[in-house]
C-alpha cells in the first residue's frame, strides 16, 4: 500500500501505546461508554451529553481532551440514530425520490455528525487534512474511482442475493428489491455518500487519529473498528442470522479501512468503497417490494 501515497512500512503495522496506564485507561473507558451507546440506543443521548459536558469542563481549564474529541462525533451520530427512522412509501413511490424520508433522515444524521466534527476541528485549531479528508495521490484517486465503479454493482447484486429467504436474510431479513427504476441509483448514491462521509470522518478520521496518542496506532484503529461494528448491530440492520456475523464483518471492514487510511493518509478509498457498499441500504428502505 505504500505506493498509494503513504510512507513505506516494513513488517507489521505500528504497535500499541506505550503511554502510562493512567493515560490509556480513560481512553478505553470512553470507547466502552460509546460502545454502550451503540448497543443500547436509548442510552446514546445521555452518553453524548456526558461526553460533551466533560469536554467543555476540561476546556475551562485550558485543556481540550483529545480522547474526548475522538469519540464525540460518533456519539453525536448515535444520538440521531436512536431516533426511529421514518419509512418510505410502502408502494415504492419513493424509490427514485431524492426527498424520500429515509434519505432525508440519513442526510440529517450525516449533518449532525459533520457539525459536531467541524466544531471540534475549529475548537482544537485542527484541520480536516490531519483526519484524512484530502484527495491523496493520483493513484489513490484512481483506485477509489475503480473501487466505486466495481463495488457498487457488486453490492447491489449481493444485496439481492442476501435477501433470498433460503439464505435467511443475513443483514435485513428476507426481502425483494425493485431495480426497475434507474433514477433510484441517483437517490441511493446521494444517500450513501452522505452516510459514508459522516461515518468515515467520525471513525477512520477523528476516532482513529485522536485516540492514537492514548492507545497507539493499532489500538486506536482497533477501537474505532470495534465501535464501527457495534454501531451496525441495531435491529434496523441485523437480519435473522443474528448479531455476530454482522458485527465480525463490520469490525474487519472498519479495521482494514483504518489501515488503508493510515497508509494512504487519505479517506478517499474508504469513502468510495463505503459509499458504493451503502447503495443497497437506500434500495432496501425505499425500493423494497416484498
Amino acid at each position: 500500500m505504500s505506493g498509494l501515497g503513504g510512507p513505506a512500512r516494513s513488517g507489521r503495522i505500528e504497535g500499541w501505546s506505550k503511554a502510562p496506564f493512567g493515560v490509556r485507561l480513560p481512553a478505553m473507558l470512553l470507547v466502552a461508554l460509546v460502545g454502550l451507546a451503540a448497543v443500547l440506543r436509548e442510552a446514546a443521548p445521555f452518553v453524548f451529553l456526558g461526553l460533551l459536558f466533560a469536554y467543555l469542563y476540561t476546556r475551562r481549564f485550558g485543556t481540550r481532551s483529545t480522547a474526548l474529541a475522538a469519540v464525540l462525533p460518533a456519539a453525536a451520530i448515535l444520538v440521531w440514530r436512536a431516533i426511529p427512522q421514518p419509512l418510505a412509501d410502502a408502494t415504492g413511490a419513493d424509490c427514485a425520490n431524492l426527498l424520500a424520508p429515509p434519505a432525508i433522515w440519513r442526510f440529517l444524521e450525516a449533518a449532525v455528525g459533520l457539525v459536531a466534527l467541524g466544531a471540534l476541528v475549529w475548537d482544537r485549531r485542527a484541520s480536516l487534512g490531519e483526519l484524512g479528508f484530502q484527495r491523496g495521490s493520483r493513484r489513490v484517486l484512481l483506485v477509489a474511482l475503480v473501487a466505486l465503479v466495481l463495488v457498487a454493482p457488486i453490492s447491489i447484486y449481493v444485496a439481492t442475493v442476501f435477501g433470498r429467504p433460503d439464505l435467511g436474510g443475513i443483514f435485513f431479513g428476507s426481502y425483494q428489491l425493485d431495480l426497475s427504476q434507474p433514477m433510484a441509483l441517483v437517490s441511493a448514491l446521494v444517500f450513501a455518500a452522505s452516510n459514508a462521509l459522516a461515518e468515515e470522518l467520525a471513525y477512520r478520521g477523528a476516532m482513529r487519529t485522536w485516540l492514537t496518542p492514548s492507545l497507539g496506532i493499532t489500538g486506536a484503529n482497533l477501537a474505532q473498528a470495534l465501535l464501527f461494528g457495534l454501531s451496525h448491530t441495531g435491529r434496523d440492520f441485523v437480519g435473522v442470522q443474528g448479531v455476530i456475523p454482522v458485527l465480525v464483518g463490520m469490525v474487519i471492514v472498519g479495521f482494514v479501512a483504518g489501515i488503508i487510511t493510515r497508509r494512504t493518509r487519505s479517506l478517499t478509498i474508504p469513502l468510495a468503497i463505503h459509499a458504493a457498499a451503502d447503495i443497497p441500504i437506500f434500495l432496501y428502505w425505499a425500493c423494497r417490494v416484498a
